[in-house]
């Protein structure tokens, strides 16, 4: 019985962890939108923080609070760039730290 009690608890929570996670991947796929994109977010407190939304070829720096959604500034002088080493660099997930140091000092001897 308690073999049996136990088989039961191991196979709930397999379940359970697959349909979160099976739940989880759909609803990302249903949020995903092809034209906008957040390039980069700064937290400057824990309700409030600092955005750059992509949306199309235009960039917009935006701010996220409790009270709303402001637009700051529209971006024009936009280096995409610089954007694009950040997301290749993100995609990686681990930071090589001679990547990010080269970016800031480039001139510097290897």
């Amino acid at each position: 019985m308690i073999f049996f009690t136990l088989i039961l608890v191991i196979l709930i929570l397999f379940l359970s962890y697959w349909f979160t996670k099976y739940i989880g991947t759909k609803a990302m796929k249903f949020r995903a939108s092809g034209h906008m994109q957040i390039v980069d977010r700064l937290s400057i407190s824990q309700d409030k923080s600092i955005v750059i939304l992509k949306v199309e070829k235009k960039y917009y720096l935006l701010s996220l609070s409790q009270s709303g959604i402001h637009l700051i500034k529209e971006l024009d002088d936009i280096d995409e760039h610089t954007f694009q080493d950040l997301e290749e660099m993100r995609g990686k997930k681990e930071y090589d730290f001679k990547d990010v140091f080269s970016q800031y000092f480039p001139n510097r001897k290897k």
